[in-house]
This record gives C-alpha cells, sequence and structure tokens, in this order.
C-alpha cells in the first residue's frame, strides 16, 4: 500500500485517503454481518477508530486492508453478541416472493438468498464476491485457512445456487 510508509501511515492525509478509498466497501462488509444500515456504519465507525489508533504499530510488508477487515468483522461480532441478534429467516415469505417474482430485482433475490448462508459462509461469499478479495486475503481477514475460504465459498455458492432454483426458478438461468 503506497499510503504506508516505514510501517505507519506518514501523514494525517494519507489515513484519509485510505478512509475515503475503503469506506464504502467496509460499510457494505459491515453490513453483511449485522444486516442493519444503522449498526453497519456504527460498526465502520468503531473499526476506523481503532484501525486509526493503532496506525503506528501497522506493519507495511502486511495486507493493511486485510488488517482494518479484520477489524471490522471483530466490531461486527461483538455488536452481535452484546445485541443478541438472531437470524430472522422465518420472517422471508418465500411463497408470497414466488407470486411476486417479476416485481423483485436482482439485488433483492441475492440479499434474501445470503441471509440462508451461516455467517462465515456469507461472509467468505461477500469478500470474495463483491469485494473482490482473494481466497488467500479473505483467510487473513476471517482467521482461517486458505484451503477453508475455499470450502465455504464452494458451500455458500452451493447453497444460493439451489435456494434461487428451488424459490426463483426463472432466475436461475442467469446464475
Amino acid at each position: 500500500m503506497s499510503q504506508v510508509k516505514n510501517g505507519n501511515f506518514a501523514l494525517e492525509t494519507d489515513f484519509e485517503k485510505f478512509f475515503k478509498e475503503n469506506e464504502k466497501m467496509a460499510f457494505n462488509f459491515a453490513y453483511s454481518i449485522v444486516s442493519n444500515p444503522e449498526d453497519a456504519k456504527d460498526a465502520v465507525q468503531e473499526a476506523f477508530m481503532k484501525f486509526y489508533k493503532a496506525k503506528d504499530r501497522i506493519d507495511k510488508d502486511k495486507n493493511v486492508k486485510a488488517y482494518l477487515f479484520q477489524i471490522i468483522k471483530n466490531v461486527c461480532f461483538d455488536m452481535l453478541k452484546e445485541k443478541r441478534y438472531t437470524e430472522q429467516l422465518d420472517n422471508i415469505s418465500i411463497r408470497d416472493e414466488k407470486n411476486k417474482a417479476e416485481e423483485i430485482d436482482r439485488k433483492t433475490i441475492i440479499k434474501k438468498a445470503l441471509e440462508i448462508l451461516n455467517r462465515q459462509e456469507r461472509m467468505v461469499v461477500v469478500l470474495l464476491t463483491f469485494k473482490g478479495f482473494s481466497s488467500k486475503e479473505a483467510g487473513e481477514i476471517l482467521g482461517i485457512s486458505d484451503s477453508t475460504v475455499r470450502n465455504h465459498f464452494m458451500s455458500g455458492r452451493n447453497k444460493i445456487k439451489n435456494f434461487i432454483i428451488k424459490n426463483f426458478p426463472e432466475y436461475a438461468r442467469s446464475i
């Protein structure tokens, strides 16, 4: 990362640039974990504050973005523990959605499909598919091996595919 010099950010402007370059991606990642825009915004803000406080200890030879995403993941998990979130998949009415399939856009279908995944699979799918991280980088962020990332990705991808085929067959050709 060009903004990092001698193991830390050379100037405040480097951190501001890093923040601006990664804020949206960080929010989307946090949102994929907490499923609430306000909580995701809070998580990103807290994660960037923790990242900033640790900026002098960041090793320039490590993947700085992966370090940030590791912080975001930890902050989100802490939030989930505190608020005792539970997945609310029971509230999704698949039959109603089948009748309204023409009105549902791809984004909504993908969001519903992601909700059926367990947390680990969802994070891996989001990181690899939507955020462009490699399996190695995703492993660094999540604290798991590269092969475990690939296993979660394949499992999640298959679950999404089967979900779409079963519940939205008219969209199955596009997957």
